[in-house]
């Protein structure tokens, strides 16, 4: 019962850490006990020595879902009305300055040959970390973490391109567990 109440709280303060909020760092510790209780009672877990790191594991989804759900949607009759040429096919392509795509290919360019090739393969190819794994024959989780340094090692050097005073949008990183069912 003693172990019961520190995962609870560990559950609590993760949630608290994420959502800044006590009380909705107790639902989520709750909806996180009732889904690893419905977990077990199906017998998703065999070894029980992994619970903690099962129910760490819940209590992540949980909040994930907490962020989607109230993530803020605008109609499309509210949105800014952007003048894109009909004439590009691309409305990226449109979106961004010359200026932006020299600072892109710059940054570019200071990434390494690896680093470049997963970030074409996915983003110019559209290939999921999970295909290009199995063209390569390695597992998927290595892909994952390469993809996954491959953009902070962008980001870091797109934003060291940046005039100075003036701070990039942050995008959200995409942090996913390597052995999640998907692409």
């Amino acid at each position: 019962e003693e172990e019961t109440s520190g995962l609870v709280e560990s559950v609590r303060i993760i949630a608290l850490r994420r959502l800044a909020d006590p009380h909705l760092a107790e639902d989520v510790a709750q909806e996180t006990l009732v889904r690893a209780l419905e977990a077990l009672d199906r017998g998703r877990l065999e070894d029980l020595s992994r619970l903690p790191a099962y129910v760490r594991a819940i209590a992540r989804n949980v909040i994930a879902d907490h962020y989607r759900s109230t993530r803020g949607a605008i109609s499309l009759g509210s949105a800014p009305q952007l003048e894109l040429s009909r004439d590009s096919g691309n409305p990226l392509r449109d979106l961004l300055t010359e200026e932006d795509r020299r600072q892109v290919r710059v940054a570019l360019g200071c990434l390494s040959q690896g680093d470049r090739e997963i970030l074409r393969q996915c983003y110019f190819e559209g290939l999921s970390p999970k295909t290009i794994a199995e063209r390569n024959g390695e597992p998927a989780p290595r892909v994952w973490k390469r993809k996954s340094r491959a953009l902070a090692r962008l980001r870091t050097a797109f934003r060291s391109l940046e005039p100075e005073g003036q701070e990039a949008i942050d995008s959200p990183t995409e942090k996913r567990d390597p052995g999640e069912v998907g692409e």
